[in-house]
C-alpha cells in the first residue's frame, strides 16, 4: 500500500501540482471539540494539550515557503467567527506546507498499474485526514474481496491514461 502525498514515481505517473496551505495551533482554550469541524475556508480540530489546530487554506500559485501574516490573520478571524469561545486564543505555532494535488483536483485511489499486490492512495490535496477513514475502508474492502468498490472507480489512476 502506498499512502503518500504524491504518487510514487516510477510506478505511477500522475499529473500533479503542489498547493500551499497555512495552519496554526493555539494555546489551550479550555474546551475540546468532539470531532474535526470542517467549514468553508477552515478546518478545526482539538489537540491533545487543549489547543486547537486550524487551517486548510488553499493558495494556488504561491511557491514561497514563507508564512504569510495576512493568511494567519484570516485563519484567526475565521476561527473566531466559527468558535467565538476561541476568539481570544493566542497562536502558539504557525506554518505553511505544500499539499499534493492531482491535475484534476481529485485523489488517486486504486491498484498500482503493473503490480498485482499494491494499491495507492495519493493526491488528496488537503483532504487526506478527512477522507482517510473512508479511503481506508474502501481499499481494505478491495484488498479483501479483489473487487474495486463502486465509490472509488472514478478515482482510479486509469483516468490519466494508465492501465490498472
Amino acid at each position: 500500500m502506498f499512502a503518500t502525498g504524491l504518487a510514487p514515481t516510477p510506478w505511477v505517473l500522475v499529473p500533479q501540482r503542489l498547493v500551499k496551505g497555512h495552519l496554526l495551533v493555539t494555546e489551550p482554550v479550555g474546551f475540546r471539540l468532539p470531532c474535526v469541524v470542517h467549514a468553508p475556508g477552515l478546518g478545526i480540530g482539538s489537540m491533545e494539550d487543549g489547543g486547537l489546530l486550524a487551517g486548510g487554506t488553499r493558495e494556488e500559485g504561491d511557491p514561497s515557503p514563507k508564512v504569510r501574516a495576512e493568511v494567519v490573520q484570516f485563519i484567526r478571524r475565521r476561527l473566531g467567527e466559527l468558535l467565538p469561545a476561541a476568539r481570544a486564543a493566542r497562536v502558539r505555532y504557525r506554518w505553511c506546507c505544500f499539499q499534493p494535488a492531482t491535475a484534476d483536483g481529485q485523489p488517486v485511489i486504486g491498484r498500482v498499474p503493473g503490480l498485482g499486490n499494491a494499491w495507492l492512495s495519493a493526491g488528496h490535496d488537503g483532504t487526506g485526514l478527512l477522507l482517510a477513514p473512508a479511503t481506508g475502508r474502501a481499499l481494505a474492502g478491495w484488498i479483501a474481496t479483489g473487487q474495486p468498490p463502486p465509490q472509488v472507480r472514478s478515482f482510479e489512476v486509469g483516468r490519466f491514461g494508465q492501465a490498472g
